[in-house]
């Protein structure tokens, strides 16, 4: 009940009630069931989350081999990473051999010893079931155990040579305006001891990329970016290891992987 300006009390609610007394039972539950509903208070949305802070990034780019890459200077959590070349960029015929057949090459190497973060870029040709097939028709996989088989020292008693790295993903994309072919994949291999880890049992998590270029008779050429880190450290380095080799345009200094392969300057 209220009290309006004549000081009368109004008596609406009781007035209404009386009334819906006088209509006969379903004409009254009508009524009610067609009185408007107190409309309810909106949701309260939660906040967005922040976005992610970017990963800082460095770029190599060398045009004797024309080709680029990024690498992160930190952490996704903030952590400073001071990779330094171990190897500068070079030609192929002069750079260092990762096995005995000199197949796949260093052409470009950063390290960060402290934390034991690599970063390299290796050029070779194709070996194994990748020469019986034209790059159209690589599958990821094959190019991820070919590299990886030519990127190791161990052998079976057969003298053949094996890869140790386990493959976790590989996919296959086309990218550019001209669609070269990239092969992306994730591996896993047993590691030494670090100064993070004193362990025997130590595993190193790393990212390769993989691109094609044809050499000056046609035979193409494999150009893998290879990140890796201890297997601890993978979480809070893996955002920065996401972007990858690109293969520029020769240019007037872009020699050849199988140009002068008796130069070594």
């Amino acid at each position: 009940m209220s009290q309006g300006a004549s000081g009368a009390v109004s008596s609406e609610p009781h007035q209404h009630r009386r009334c819906l007394a006088r209509l006969p039972p379903r004409h009254a539950a009508a009524h009610l069931l067609t009185r408007p509903r107190a409309r309810r208070p909106p949701a309260v949305q939660p906040p967005a989350a922040p976005p992610a802070p970017a990963v800082p990034m460095k770029v190599v780019a060398d045009g004797t081999l024309a080709y680029a890459f990024e690498y992160p200077a930190a952490t996704a959590s903030g952590r400073q990473l001071p990779l330094v070349f171990s190897r500068r960029p070079e030609r192929y015929s002069s750079a260092a051999p990762l096995t005995a057949d000199a197949r796949q090459r260093i052409v470009c190497e950063l390290a960060d010893l402290i934390d034991a973060v690599t970063v390299s870029l290796t050029v070779g040709p194709p070996s194994g079931i990748l020469k019986a097939k034209p790059p159209g028709e690589w599958r990821a996989e094959e190019v991820a155990q070919a590299v990886l088989i030519d990127r190791s020292t161990a052998r079976i008693t057969t003298g053949q040579r094996i890869s140790l790295n386990s493959v976790e993903t590989a996919a296959a994309e086309l990218r550019g305006d001209d669609g070269t072919p990239y092969f992306v994949f994730e591996h896993v291999s047993q590691g030494s001891p670090t100064l993070r880890a004193l362990s025997r049992e130590t595993y190193r998590h790393a990212l390769a990329v993989t691109a094609v270029r044809p050499g000056l008779d046609g035979t193409p050429f494999l150009y893998t970016l290879n990140m890796s880190c201890p297997q601890d450290l993978w979480e809070d380095v893996q955002p920065g290891f996401v972007q990858g080799v690109a293969l520029l345009p020769p240019g007037p200094s872009y020699v050849a992987p199988d140009q002068d392969p008796w130069r070594f300057f």
